[in-house]
C-alpha cells in the first residue's frame, strides 16, 4: 500500500499546526502567532515528535524531525512544507 503525497498551501499548514498546538497544548487559536517560537508554545521533544509523525501522515511524506528545529515558527515550518523558499 503506497501513501500519496498531498500538496498543501502555506496556508493549509499553517492552519493544521494552529490545530495542532491547540488540541495538544490546550493553547486558545486566538493566542497563537505565527511568527513565535514553537518553544514558547511549550512544545517538548515528545510534542515535536508527534508534530512530525501527525504531520507526515496528513501530507503523505516523511519530514525529517529536525525541520522543527531549522524552522522553529509555524510561518516558517508551513512555508517551507509547502515549497516556498526564502
Amino acid at each position: 500500500m503506497s501513501v500519496r503525497t498531498v500538496s498543501r498551501t502555506k496556508d493549509e499548514i499553517a492552519h493544521w499546526c494552529i490545530e495542532f498546538v491547540t488540541k495538544n497544548l490546550d493553547i486558545p487559536a486566538s493566542k497563537i502567532d505565527l511568527s513565535s517560537e514553537f518553544e514558547s508554545f511549550g512544545l517538548d521533544s515528545a510534542a515535536t515528535v508527534g508534530l512530525v509523525v501527525e504531520l507526515e501522515e496528513w501530507l503523505g511524506r516523511t519530514i525529517d524531525p529536525t525541520v522543527v528545529f531549522e524552522h522553529p515558527t509555524i510561518g516558517a515550518l508551513a512555508g517551507y512544507l509547502a515549497g516556498e523558499t526564502a
